[in-house]
């Protein structure tokens, strides 16, 4: 199996509500959100904290799981998983750091 298509099971599994699904988009994911928020911050000017990168990165994750993962159903499964985790949390980064 390749990246591509483990990634495209792991969020299927989390919008068909598999066993330890979540855990599993977290867990892979994770280390990708952090580097978003750190790389969003950092564009925005911001300096941030250990603790709110934690916080920011609880919201972007809150964000997938909303409304039954609905931001994860809207994806097309036609380019990788990590590009359209990527912007979507970029979005939410960027809206959450100039918000403050």
């Amino acid at each position: 199996m390749s990246f591509l298509e483990f990634d495209h099971s792991v969020l299927r599994a989390c919008i068909n509500h598999d066993r330890y699904a979540w855990e599993n988009f977290v867990d892979r994911f994770m280390d990708l959100t952090l580097h978003v928020v750190e790389h969003t911050a950092q564009r925005c000017g911001k300096r941030v904290d250990e603790r709110e990168k934690v916080e920011l990165c609880e919201a972007i994750f809150r964000a997938f799981r909303y409304n039954d993962y609905q931001l994860l159903r809207e994806f097309s499964f036609h380019s990788a998983a990590s590009t359209y985790l990527v912007v979507v949390a970029r979005r939410i980064a960027c809206a959450l750091i100039e918000g403050e």
